[in-house]
């Protein structure tokens, strides 16, 4: 069960691939900043099927020759730039990534809490929200995404972040924003703290660990 006060609202049928077609577009933005790339680039492990500490190539969803590009193409910036620009560089990772796993889910979902979080309690109650939720789904033998960018770009626009030195970002984003607010209804989009798709399928084969527990204490000196 839900914590007192969180909701779950179900994106089933056309609104399921309305959804997936939201993730789709949701990447390209995410796939064509500067800012994004520094990151994906640093938390990706290539050649992995477990990582402590990052995401294991295997566990992106793309297939092994993508996989192979997109580690060559993301060593630099200027790669990542032209592929995006002359030879459709996102068009594969979005489409395995992002929209048909969309389309094949049993459905998306967005978890609302009782209002827009501002304070620290506030999203470590969001937290425990989508803990729970996704162990009693684990429990049930269904399989789980998160799918975070859309309210990640939306909380941006909503506080007038500038998250982006590229002409035209803000503006997409913004666009973006209004359309999850139109798929979901704006108080759902206002007080949603995660989306994700969900559905019956094989558990993972290749996933993120957690660090072990001696990574994580604190000596006397400090040090972890």
């Amino acid at each position: 069960a839900l914590p007192p006060g969180h909701g779950v609202h179900w994106l089933e049928g056309a609104r399921r691939r309305a959804a997936a077609r939201l993730m789709f577009r949701n990447a390209k933005l995410r796939l064509t900043m500067p800012e994004a790339w520094q990151v994906h680039k640093s938390v990706i492990e290539w050649n992995a099927r477990y990582s402590d500490d990052r995401i294991p190539d295997q566990a992106l969803g793309v297939d092994a020759a993508t996989a192979r590009l997109m580690r060559w193409i993301m060593q630099r910036w200027q790669r990542v730039e032209f592929f995006n620009t002359w030879l459709a560089g996102t068009l594969a990772p979005r489409l395995q990534m992002d929209l048909i796993p969309g389309l094949a889910c049993a459905a998306h979902f967005v978890l609302t809490a009782p209002r827009r979080p501002q304070r620290v309690d506030d999203y470590l109650d969001a937290g425990r929200a989508m803990q729970r939720f996704w162990l009693t789904a684990t429990a049930q033998g269904l399989q789980l995404q998160p799918e975070m960018t859309p309210l990640i770009f939306a909380r941006y626009v909503r506080e007038g972040r500038v998250f982006s030195g590229t002409p035209g970002m803000q503006q997409r984003a913004e666009a973006l924003s209004r359309q999850g607010a139109a798929l979901t209804g704006p108080a759902v989009w206002e007080t949603a703290v995660c989306m994700g798709r969900i559905g019956a399928g094989k558990p993972a084969t290749a996933r993120s660990l957690r660090r072990p527990l001696r990574d994580l204490l604190v000596g006397p000196s400090g040090r972890r």
